[in-house]
């Protein structure tokens, strides 16, 4: 019997620890709209947010043929309203054989900064594969004390003959 009781003591034990351990920051994801813009030889998305107050402005992504054929080029930024504890942005170059399905992530690139409105990242030429689809997915967040406002763009496909 008193095996059970420390049993019983444990198991309440731990799940009032688990419950401690999940309280964290609330991640919000604020209304916006998205601009697509593909050209010849580069393709973009740009989000917008369309809420006032809050802290996330906007959010951009892009693909560029490079110099030579073989080259791409990335980029990806998020703006704050203002200074904010964190900005960050992360940008995927995903590659694909048809543009539509069976996309998959060659590389990624990071950017980040602390009390400022904006966070950028880009790549200087990246060897690609050619004959093959590209596009550059972003994963933006701005954090302000416990709240963290996040969105994400995606280009569409560009061909790299």
């Amino acid at each position: 019997m008193r095996w059970k009781n420390v049993g019983a003591i444990i198991a309440i034990g731990v799940s009032l620890f688990g419950s401690c351990l999940s309280a964290s920051a609330e991640e919000i994801e604020p209304a916006g709209y998205h601009v697509y813009d593909v050209q010849e030889d580069q393709a973009s998305d740009n989000w917008y947010g369309i809420s006032r107050g809050d802290y996330l402005q906007a959010a951009v992504s892009k693909i560029s043929k490079g110099s030579v054929a073989k080259y791409a080029s990335c980029s990806g930024t998020t703006f704050a309203h203002r200074a904010c504890d964190r900005v960050f942005v992360r940008i995927y170059l995903d590659q694909s054989d048809n543009g539509t399905s069976g996309w998959g992530t060659v590389n990624y690139w990071t950017g980040e900064n602390y009390n400022n409105s904006t966070a950028h990242v880009s790549t200087a030429d990246y060897q690609i594969t050619r004959d093959k689809y590209y596009r550059v997915k972003g994963s933006h967040s701005v954090t302000e004390g416990e709240i963290t406002e996040v969105t994400t763009t995606c280009t569409d496909a560009l061909y790299f003959d």
